[in-house]
C-alpha cells in the first residue's frame, strides 16, 4: 500500500513542524504534503520549507480557499507529479497519532472493499472521549435543532440521538454516519469516484457532505475505537473568525448542504433564515457572558 499524508496549514506553523517531523519517522506513510493555504503569518511559508526532505514536500496554495479547497490542491499537485497513492490520509496539524494506529486502520481499509473511510477515535488533550468524534448523518431536523442555543437546550435529547453513545463506542468497528475531519484516511478509488472534495463550502460542513456522497454510493465510514488520535484543538479558528463571522460561515455551508444534499424546500430555507436572525440576537447576550466568564 502507498499512503500520502496531506496536511493543510493555516497560521498553525508550530503544530505543523512539531507532527510533520513526528510522523516524517512513519514507515508507514511514503508521502507527506503540506499546503500552506496562503497563511498571513510572517514567513510561516519559509518556517515550513525547512521540513522538506525525500519524504516531505511543502507547497503554497493559489489562495485560501478552506479546508476542502486546500485538500483538493494537494491531491491533484500529487497526481500533477505522477504521484498516485492507494490512500490518502487527511489531517489536522494539531494532532498526535501512532504509527500503530494507522497500521491497523489500513489493515481493516484493505480487508473490506466497501469501506471509504476510517478513522481512530478521537481524545482531546487531557485523553478523554471527544463525543463529536463521528456522528449520524444531519437531517433537517437536527440542523434545525442545531440552529439556536435555546432549541439546543430544549430539544437535547434528539441531538444526543444525533450522535452515537458510549455503548455504540464500545464496539471494535462502529460503522458512523460522519466522522470528524481532524484526521482520517480514504481510499483513492472513492475519492476519485466521488470528485474529490466540495469547495462550495469555505468552512464547516465538509465531512457532512463527503459522508452524505460517500453513503448514497453505499460506501462504509468505520471508526476503528481500539485506537485513538489526540486533537490538540489550536483554535486557529477562534483566532481569525468573529463569533459573528463564525455563525455567518458556519449558516452559508449549512443552507449550501441542505439545498444540494438534503434537498429542502423554500418554506424550510425560510425557517432556516428566521433561525439565523434569532442566533445572531442569542449573541447579543452569549458574548458579553462569555467574556465576562473569562476573567
Amino acid at each position: 500500500m502507498k499512503v500520502a499524508v496531506v496536511v493543510v496549514n493555516y497560521n498553525d506553523v508550530e503544530d505543523t513542524l512539531k507532527y510533520v517531523k513526528t510522523i516524517s519517522e512513519y514507515d508507514i506513510i511514503n508521502r507527506i504534503l503540506v499546503v500552506d493555504n496562503v497563511s498571513t503569518v510572517e514567513g510561516a511559508l519559509n518556517k515550513l520549507k525547512t521540513l522538506e526532505n525525500s519524504k516531505v514536500i511543502v507547497i503554497q496554495s493559489e489562495k485560501n480557499g478552506g479546508y476542502n479547497y486546500g485538500n483538493n490542491f494537494g491531491i491533484k499537485y500529487l497526481k500533477s507529479k505522477k504521484e498516485e497513492y492507494d490512500y490518502y490520509i487527511i489531517s489536522n496539524p494539531d494532532i498526535e497519532i501512532s504509527e500503530k494506529a494507522i497500521k491497523h486502520c489500513l489493515e481493516v481499509a484493505k480487508k473490506d472493499k466497501k469501506i471509504a473511510v476510517i478513522a481512530p477515535r478521537m481524545f482531546d488533550k487531557d485523553n478523554k472521549p471527544i463525543r463529536r468524534s463521528s456522528w449520524k448523518i444531519r437531517t433537517f431536523t437536527l440542523d434545525l435543532i442545531h440552529s439556536t442555543r435555546l432549541l439546543e437546550i430544549i430539544f437535547y435529547k434528539i441531538l444526543r440521538n444525533g450522535e452515537y453513545s458510549d455503548e455504540d463506542y464500545k464496539k471494535e468497528l462502529l460503522e458512523v454516519g460522519v466522522i470528524s475531519g481532524a484526521f482520517f484516511i480514504i481510499k483513492k478509488e472513492a475519492l476519485e469516484g466521488i470528485g474529490y472534495f466540495d469547495e462550495n463550502v469555505f468552512l464547516f460542513y465538509e465531512e457532512d457532505i463527503i459522508a452524505k456522497i460517500l453513503h448514497e454510493k453505499k460506501y462504509k465510514i468505520i471508526s476503528l475505537n481500539d485506537e485513538k488520535f489526540i486533537h490538540y484543538e489550536s483554535q486557529t479558528i477562534g483566532k481569525t473568525f468573529t463569533y459573528y463571522k463564525k455563525i455567518k460561515e458556519l449558516f452559508k455551508s449549512k443552507m449550501y448542504y441542505q439545498k444540494k444534499y438534503n434537498k429542502i424546500n423554500l418554506f424550510q430555507m425560510m425557517v432556516f433564515y428566521i433561525l439565523y436572525v434569532f442566533r445572531k440576537i442569542e449573541l447579543l447576550i452569549e458574548i458579553p457572558v462569555r467574556k465576562l466568564l473569562k476573567k
